[in-house]
């Protein structure tokens, strides 16, 4: 068995199109939304909350936050409708239709 060239279909992707195709897989959405709202965490919450919260996943539309302290949950689902309207304007895509929020003590 020798060694075969890679067809135009099997050879080399942009690692975007890979990683699209993993978060499909995985339910999640395009590489370059979870990149946008990962990146502008601080933004889309504030610098004050984004010291007490951060984004664990999304999947199926809905997004995982992990939060210090019980308060910072209450907070976070006061804020859950805002902010999921600020992550589909900076995603440009309903990317989230629901919050999870899950306290995990630091």
């Amino acid at each position: 068995m020798g060694w075969e060239p890679l067809s135009e279909s099997t050879g080399p992707k942009p690692i975007g199109e890979a990683l699209d195709q993993v978060a499909h897989r995985l339910r999640a959405p395009r590489a370059q939304v979870l990149a946008k709202v990962f990146e502008a965490w601080e933004e889309l919450v504030g610098a004050v909350m984004a010291a007490h919260t951060s984004p664990v996943r999304l999947v199926d539309g809905e997004l995982v936050v992990a939060v210090d302290d019980p308060a910072w949950a209450t907070e976070m689902k006061f804020f859950g409708s805002e902010l999921i309207g600020r992550i589909n304007a900076v995603a440009d895509q309903e990317a989230v239709t629901s919050l999870a929020v899950r306290v995990r003590p630091q």
